[in-house]
C-alpha cells in the first residue's frame, strides 16, 4: 500500500522521497520490507534515526518548540 500511494503521489506531483514516520514503523519487519520495497522504485526513504518513531518522538518535538519559543 505505502509503495503504490508512493508511486501515485509521485506520477501527480514528481515528488520522490517518501518519510516512513510514525507508530506503525515501529514494527521493523514493516519497516524493512517497506524501504527495500520503496528503495527498488528508487524513492528517496527517510526514517527515524534518532528518535523513536511513536509519541517518544512527538514529545521530543513538542519539548523543542515549547523550548523555542
Amino acid at each position: 500500500m505505502a509503495v503504490d500511494a508512493g508511486k501515485r503521489t509521485r506520477q501527480r506531483t514528481g515528488i520522490n522521497e517518501v518519510a516512513l514516520s510514525g507508530g506503525v514503523w515501529q514494527n521493523q519487519v514493516l519497516l524493512n520490507l517497506t524501504r527495500k520495497a520503496l528503495l527498488r522504485e528508487n524513492f528517496i526513504v527517510y526514517t527515524h534515526q534518532q528518535t523513536p518513531a511513536n509519541d517518544g518522538g512527538l514529545a521530543l518535538g513538542q519539548a523543542a518548540i515549547a523550548n523555542f519559543k
